[in-house]
């Protein structure tokens, strides 16, 4: 018992803020405690685990825990515990609780800059939806990095479609990002001509400007043989609207 208190000891002078650590009860066989971490710039994502440590099963076993978060689903809060499970069945045999709290910390910081990210990105119903159709891509390697960095850095989603000769950007975001995005990919350079120099794309054109609420959370490149490959993937994107009334009139024309 006594090595179980001096862990607990120590993680209470490390965890020392206010209402960071919580003594539950305490026995001769065992302490019952919990733990309460948030992010720097996330405090709101208050994740609090609770331990049984006993002198019967600890630490050769994994002592009991559970995950509350008020910011979390419950499975959210369930697929965290397994998580942290699996990663103190590697250090049976030795005290673990510091272990795992520091892995909750790792796991914290990553959720917390998944809901910063969201939440910077516009709604599905504030977003526009735009289709672009570029003329041409001989240095395609370096075109497409450059139009998913743009991409990435203006928090913009969609997708980079080549189908035959044609080759359509669909983006969707905040309308001043997506205009930003149509300016640099106007007036930089991001291809080589015919005779291998820079160029800018002077030739891209707007096929399509709407509020339409496409459901994309990334942003992809599809590179398609055939046009119904093309019309399943707009479809499973939910955008078989746009299909029909932007893209099949432009690749069907004869």
């Amino acid at each position: 018992m006594d090595d179980i208190l001096e862990e607990m000891q120590a993680i209470e002078a490390i965890y020392c803020g206010e209402k960071e650590f919580e003594l539950l009860s305490q026995g001769e066989l065992s302490v019952m405690f919990s733990v309460t971490t948030s992010p720097t710039h996330h405090p709101d994502l208050r994740i609090s685990l609770m331990f049984t440590l006993s002198v019967e099963s600890y630490p050769e076993e994994v002592p009991p825990f559970s995950v509350q978060c008020t910011s979390l689903s419950r499975q959210e809060c369930e697929d965290l515990k397994k998580s942290l499970k699996e990663e103190a069945e590697l250090l049976r045999g030795s005290p673990m609780v510091l272990n795992i709290l520091t892995a909750l910390q790792d796991k914290q910081l990553k959720v917390a800059q998944t809901i910063i990210a969201d939440s910077a990105r516009p709604s599905i119903n504030d977003a526009k939806v735009y289709v672009l159709q570029l003329d041409h891509m001989r240095n395609k390697t370096r075109y497409v990095k450059t139009i998913q960095r743009w991409c990435r850095d203006l928090s913009i989603v969609g997708g980079l479609v080549f189908y035959s000769r044609w080759i359509f950007l669909i983006l969707q975001g905040d309308e001043e990002s997506i205009k930003t995005y149509i300016q640099r990919n106007k007036t930089q350079v991001v291809d080589v001509d015919s005779s291998g120099r820079p160029c800018k794309e002077r030739l891209l054109s707007v096929l399509h400007i709407g509020d339409h609420p496409v459901m994309l959370t990334e942003f992809s490149t599809c590179d398609f043989k055939n046009i119904t490959d093309l019309k399943e993937w707009m479809m499973d994107a939910k955008l078989v609207d746009i299909y029909e009334s932007v893209i099949a009139p432009v690749v069907i024309k004869k």
